[in-house]
């Protein structure tokens, strides 16, 4: 969910919430002073009727108009008490029932005692309150449309510099020669966003320009010594006084030079893939990319008497052809390298998905490593430089594709969804 969008709903239900509670407490509230002014109107009559009785001396004639009633009625045994109260009360002149308030109150008149009634009908006060009522309605509708429509088109249009911003960073790419285009923006936050977001753009590809040259001019000039060092070795081992264990410790130096020289050439691969080098693209009918290679292996599978078994359908990939075949190239080696002898490899092609498993001795990997670099299990040999599976990572991040790994039935299996 979008901050607009959370912003939105809290605020709506915070509007609706505050404008439920306050309506209520509005209806209570006018309805209670209106009921008061109906009360103090029956006080008034209560003493009218009063000043009556100690003028005369007698009661007043019982009284009956539109919206009032006085009644008179001899009083209980008990007594009565002064009160008000909410009753049902007959209206002849409409004949019906209606709503009104009462004052009931005691009075003495030539010794005996009587009950007087005053009714006061309460329907035009609660006529009053729905009319409030109704326009208070109308107004918190017209007032929550307001907000809603302040909401989303003003404040869409106040977010939309720090959208674009977004936006920008979404598609900027170290790699690449396009530069953020930020739109100018009057609002201050927004603003130094804008100027905080181009400052450390333009650090953050300084930075990297200059780590990728000295990553490329390292490995670049790493290998002229080791092309030295491995001339030197060559015309050593060729002498004609060295000794059995002088040969063996050249051959040492000799085998960890080559592995030196190779790892330099992963980091430099790996350096170029993750510049993105290797732009372009093309479709390609990955079944045959895959008897090529295979074809290759030929040899190495043969010579390790191993068996291999293949399944493929038809399939159209979107690759660089260079990346594919080093691709390829790492996932097959790997699974002649740690296989057993007399072991098999099966190779698949289903629909938009390679996958290679071998069998092996070594027991399951760690998937959640197994694609780091210079990861190795502790039972494998040391030819490797455990960096064949992070470039086949990082192939597959460059393309989009999801690179996996499971240990099943003994066997390890690579896989590699398009």
């Amino acid at each position: 969910m979008n901050l607009l969008s959370r912003y939105y709903r809290v605020n709506i239900i915070a509007t609706i919430t505050v404008v439920l509670l306050t309506s209520i407490f509005y209806y209570f509230m006018i309805h209670y002073v209106l009921i008061e002014q109906l009360d103090n109107a029956l006080k008034v009559e209560e003493q009218e009727i009063l000043d009556f009785i100690r003028t005369n001396g007698n009661l007043p004639a019982p009284s009956s108009y539109k919206d009032q009633e006085v009644a008179f009625a001899p009083a209980s045994a008990a007594g009565s008490v002064r009160r008000f109260s909410t009753t049902d009360s007959y209206n002849k002149a409409a004949d019906e029932h209606e709503a009104s308030r009462r004052l009931v109150f005691p009075v003495i008149v030539q010794g005996k005692t009587y009950d007087v009634f005053v009714y006061k009908s309460q329907e035009e006060t609660e006529d009053l309150v729905q009319l409030i009522v109704a326009i208070t309605l109308v107004a918190v509708v017209l007032l929550l449309l307001i907000v809603f429509l302040i909401n989303r088109f003003v404040l869409r249009r106040l977010w939309k510099p720090f959208n674009s911003t977004l936006q920008q960073l979404e598609k900027f790419n170290l790699s690449g020669a396009d530069k953020l285009i930020l739109e100018p923006t009057t609002i201050t936050e927004f603003r130094q966003l804008n100027d905080a977001v181009s400052v450390m753009t333009k650090q953050v590809s300084q930075e990297y320009d200059t780590l990728k040259r000295f990553t490329e001019n390292a490995s670049h000039e790493i290998q002229t010594p080791l092309a030295i060092i491995n001339s030197k070795l060559d015309l050593l081992i060729q002498g004609e006084n060295i000794n059995e264990l002088q040969m063996e410790q050249l051959q040492d130096i000799y085998n960890a030079v080559e592995r030196l020289s190779k790892m330099n050439q992963s980091l430099l691969l790996l350096t170029r893939i993750e510049n993105s080098q290797f732009k372009e693209t093309e479709s390609i009918f990955l079944e045959t990319v895959l008897k090529e290679k295979l074809s290759q292996f030929d040899e190495l599978i043969s010579n390790n008497k191993i068996v291999l078994k293949t399944d493929t359908v038809p399939l159209h990939i979107k690759c660089n052809r260079q990346l594919l075949d080093i691709l390829l190239s790492n996932l097959l080696s790997n699974a002649i390298r740690y296989n057993t002898e007399d072991g098999i490899i099966y190779v698949r092609i289903k629909e938009h998905e390679l996958s290679i498993s071998n069998t092996s001795l070594l027991p399951p990997l760690d998937d959640q490593q197994i694609f780091k670099r210079f990861y190795r299990h502790a039972d494998t040999r040391k030819e490797g430089n455990g960096l064949g599976l992070s470039i086949v990572k990082q192939i597959c991040q460059d393309f989009g594709y999801v690179p996996g790994y499971v240990y099943r039935e003994g066997r390890h299996e690579f896989y590699i969804q398009f």
